[in-house]
């Protein structure tokens, strides 16, 4: 279920969301829970990381959009946050907490639908894909999610996670097929990325979570194409 979190203090507005967003789910966009509150603050009140977007009204007593936005990513970095205006001027605040942009009122359908299309397919490349990796005698779970790499040596294969590196017990090709689907490449015989941790690429090698890793010159073409189309579904 996909869990939209809003805060506006105009009934008016927040029942054209309403119905909108009715009308969306009718024309088969995934199911979806709306949690209405009437400003900011209580929506903080509120937050639970199982929400998949915020829905933030610029103007608001209490506690305006900007500013909860600005508490909302010390709580999760990673929410889709968008915001809505009567203005259509808002993209410096709004890089600012990383917005995947704004509405402008009235809201129209057309613009809340193809809004809300965005947000259900990051929400599917945010949620935790768990996968089992065995370490010696125990399996551990690790969240796709957070791998930059893997890297394989001598035999050895070590899966470099956001939260540091971790020695397994299988071969790549084992460790690869279970990433299939998760937006991987393998750049070298001996390291297999994460197109979503990738941060440069140069003639020769690419930059994963500050590693410079070699790209053999075979896979070079696919492994542009690979990034491209996943660039391209991310935007």
């Amino acid at each position: 279920m996909f869990t939209l979190a809003m805060a506006e203090d105009s009934h008016d507005d927040a029942l054209r969301v309403k119905l909108l967003l009715d009308r969306c789910i009718d024309e088969g966009l995934s199911q979806m829970c709306l949690l209405s509150y009437e400003n900011g603050r209580e929506l903080l009140e509120h937050y639970t990381d199982d929400v998949d977007l915020v829905l933030l009204d610029i103007d608001m007593p209490v506690l305006d959009g900007l500013a909860t936005a600005h508490a909302i990513r010390k709580l999760d970095t990673t929410v889709s946050i968008c915001f809505m205006t009567n203005y259509g001027q808002l993209a410096p605040e709004g890089y600012a907490v990383d917005a995947m942009g704004f509405l402008i009122k009235p809201i129209t359908y057309r613009s809340l639908y193809q809004m809300l299309k965005r947000a259900v397919e990051r929400s599917a490349r945010r949620r935790t894909h768990l996968i089992p990796v065995k370490q010696a005698k125990q399996t551990l779970f690790v969240d796709a999610n957070e791998i930059a790499y893997v890297e394989t040596e001598r035999k050895k294969t070590v899966i470099h996670t956001t939260r540091g590196p971790l020695p397994c017990s299988e071969s790549m090709k084992a460790i690869e097929e279970k990433l299939a689907g998760h937006s991987f490449f393998r750049i070298h015989n001996a390291y297999l990325v994460s197109l979503a941790h990738i941060q440069t690429i140069t003639p020769t090698d690419a930059l994963v979570s500050d590693q410079t890793l070699p790209v053999s010159k075979h896979r070079k073409q696919d492994f542009l194409a690979a990034l491209t189309n996943y660039v391209g579904k991310t935007i």
